[in-house]
This record gives C-alpha cells, structure tokens and sequence, in this order.
C-alpha cells in the first residue's frame, strides 16, 4: 500500500501554508492545493488519506468537489472546513459523505486528530477491500456448475442429493467438489461454506451500494445548497 497523504484544498496561500507545516511537524505527509480543480487534476489518487476541504473557494467550491469525488467513486474521507459557520453546508456534507466539518480559525489539535482518525479508517478501509478483490478473483475461477455445487455443499446436501438437484451424475458432483476445494484452497465443506456466504454478502453489498448512489445522485438535484 502507498503512504497515507493528506490533501488540503484551500485557496488562502497563508492558511494553507501554516496548516501544512503543522500537519508534517505532527508527522504526516501533506500536500496543499490552491482549488479544487487542482486538486482533482495532480492528486495522487493511489494514495490513502484524507482530503480537507474549504467550502467556499474561487472556481469550483468544496461541495462540488464533493460531488466530482462519489462520481469518481473516489471513498477518501473528507474534513470540511468553512469559515462562515453556514450550518446547512455542514449538514449536507455530511449527509453526503463527509466525515468531519471544522469551523475556522482551526485548532491544529483538532485537525490533527480528525486526519489521524480518517487516514486510519481509509487505510483499513482499502486494506478490506484488497482482500475483497482477492477473494473475488478467486470465486471467479469455479465454473457455474462448480459454484452450484459449492452452494449444496454450504448447505449439507450430500453428494447424491446435489446430483438430483442439478441433474448430474453423482460422479459429476463429487468431481466438481474436488475442483471447488482445489481452486478456493480448502479441505472441509465448513470452509466452502464460508467462501459462498463471502461471496453472497460482496454481491449484496454491490447492489446496495449501486442503489444508493443511484438515489444520492437523484437526491443531489433537488436539495443541492
């Protein structure tokens, strides 16, 4: 995994400036950009961390940034920072993914501890869903057959039962169960019953995500501040 990076997008030189310093005094690796589309254009999107964000900036503000970033499909945790105090901003980016919102002047503890917090959760974050990706790549070497007989395995049915649901032969079954334990790397039916539970929570997840940016994007065209 790359090193984690903090991004802060803010268009005060002077502010900008001091929140780096202090950030890297306190250990991070951090990086400034002047606006947004800087941002989006030079970020180093390999890298974990977090992105602290000003809400109001010359050119695209830090809402639509927001907005730019879930249409990506870019999850980095951002920390909304507003000097105007404007409460119905700070509810919607909330609402809308962001992690934290702090008012300025910033205290430097304060932003230290939120970016500690984020960098962490986006760096396990990734971390779950390498592991995910890898799991995936591997259900995806069984053959439709093969995953149908991982299912009657996950659920107890001997080898005959499962021949007579699918219509095989007995022989066919227990040849793609030898397959099934050969390509997921295990022994006993336990552990081919927690390979398709895994597989059937990922494909769950998939759906509820893609539903629910669907609906978010919808959301965004009638309550956008």
């Amino acid at each position: 995994m790359f090193p984690a990076l903090i991004r802060l997008v803010d268009d005060d030189r002077e502010f900008r400036t001091a929140q780096i310093f202090a950030l890297r005094m306190a250990g991070f690796d951090a990086v400034g950009f002047e606006s947004a589309e800087a941002f989006l254009r030079d970020d180093d999107v390999r890298r974990p961390g977090c992105v602290v964000l000003d809400v109001r900036m010359e050119g695209m503000s830090g809402l639509d940034c927001l907005r730019k970033l879930r249409e990506s499909g870019r999850d980095i945790p951002i920390v909304f920072l507003s000097g105007h105090g404007d409460i119905d901003m700070a509810l919607w980016a909330v609402k809308h993914g962001a992690a934290d919102f702090l008012q300025k002047p910033v205290r430097t503890e304060r932003l230290v501890e939120s970016c500690r917090r984020l960098i962490a959760w986006h760096e396990a974050q990734l971390r779950r869903k390498a592991h995910e990706s890898k799991l995936s790549e591997i259900w995806a070497t069984l053959t439709p057959k093969e995953k149908e007989v991982a299912r009657g395995m996950a659920e107890g049915l001997s080898a005959k039962s499962a021949a007579e649901a699918l219509g095989v032969s007995e022989q066919a079954v227990k040849m793609h169960r030898s397959n099934v334990y050969r390509k997921l790397g295990v022994k006993t039916p336990v552990e081919v019953a927690r390979w398709v539970a895994s597989a059937d929570v990922e494909a769950k997840d998939r759906e509820e995500t893609g539903a629910l940016v669907r609906a978010t994007l919808l959301a965004d065209e009638r309550d956008a501040p």
